[in-house]
């Protein structure tokens, strides 16, 4: 019998330009055994109806919507996705967000790595200390503009392992899984033993996202963070018409 995945979602309206090309990666999982659990939980109940509509199909279920802070909201969403995996004896969650498209071999690939936390890659945008862009994070959007992308994975700093860096885009061939210090949240595999030792969480007062404090809570407790650099998923960061710099409530 294959290793049993939950592949759970937050969703909410603030994405909705994505969500119908998600679902359809999401309908080309060429995996046998694995279910699909959607968070639902945006404050207005307009986007939950649609997609109940939409897509009968799904086991979508609407939670955390009078919540105000986004990443307490995500935070609780994931918690919720981590509980029903183990009461549900996942032997995996794959943790997605809903502008990152996979493909179709994305639970295969990962699991063949044997390891307990491993990600996937997508491109997004970079912050702006420290990061020195090439030719080749420059990407075309069309129309003459061009726009400045990077793989959202960082390794650690070759001449201090105190620090980081983000992971190249010439570093993404050959393909491989690497180790890494942190990865972006939109696309991680979760084993149940990690699952029954740590909860998602952030810090009120602290700008870091759900990712960061996963992948410090994975390694204090021993485990390595892993990427691989040969399941590339597509970021629909170029469809958003906002900012995430101008959100004030995260």
């Amino acid at each position: 019998m294959k290793p049993k995945v939950l592949i759970g979602i937050p969703v909410s309206d603030m994405h909705a330009y994505a969500i119908g090309e998600f679902i359809e990666s999401l309908k080309k999982i060429e995996y046998l055994n694995f279910d699909v659990l959607i968070v639902e939980n945006s404050t207005n109940e307009e986007f939950y109806k649609f997609l109940k509509e939409k897509y009968p199909e799904l086991n979508i279920i609407r939670k955390y919507s009078d919540v105000d802070i986004i990443r307490e909201k995500v935070v609780k969403c994931k918690n919720f996705m981590r509980e029903m995996a183990l009461k549900g004896k996942y032997d995996y969650l794959l943790s997605l967000d809903q502008d990152v498209l996979v493909p179709g071999n994305i639970i295969e690939c990962l699991l063949s790595s044997g390891k307990h936390f491993i990600a996937g890659v997508y491109l997004g945008y970079p912050h702006n200390e420290g990061f020195n862009p090439t030719q080749n994070n420059i990407v075309s959007i069309g129309k003459g503009k061009a726009t400045i992308v990077t793989p959202i994975v960082w390794v650690n700093h070759p001449k201090d392992k105190d620090k980081c860096r983000y992971l190249r885009i010439e570093e993404l061939k050959p393909e491989r899984v690497i180790e890494a210090f942190l990865v972006g949240g939109g696309c991680i595999m979760l084993s149940r033993e990690i699952l029954e030792k740590i909860r998602f969480r952030y810090e009120e007062g602290n700008t870091n996202w759900d990712d960061f404090w996963l992948c410090k809570d994975v390694m204090s407790l021993g485990y390595k963070v892993y990427a691989d650099t040969g399941v590339m998923c597509k970021h629909l960061i170029i469809k958003r018409k906002w900012e995430w710099r101008k959100v004030k409530n995260q």
